[in-house]
């Protein structure tokens, strides 16, 4: 291993570290919004709706689903 070969693990570990960063704070970020405008949280936990539970896990998931693409592209 050279010290080129280092060099590019840090950066490129750098950047898988920074796009998760922020995607983990755009899902918090939508969660929240979700959460006080349709009161999620209690749609999921008092009133056990699954579609609710079934409409977080989507965006969730999409919002990482997105960004993945953003970083493999």
């Amino acid at each position: 291993m050279s010290g080129d070969d280092v060099q590019q693990f840090f950066e490129h570990m750098g950047a898988v570290v920074l796009y998760s960063a922020v995607s983990v704070v755009i899902v918090m970020l939508v969660f929240e919004l979700l959460n006080r405008r349709y009161n999620l949280m209690h749609e999921v936990f008092e009133e056990n709706s699954t579609a609710a539970g079934i409409f977080a896990g989507s965006f969730v998931i999409g919002i990482f689903y997105a960004v993945t693409q953003i970083v493999l592209s």
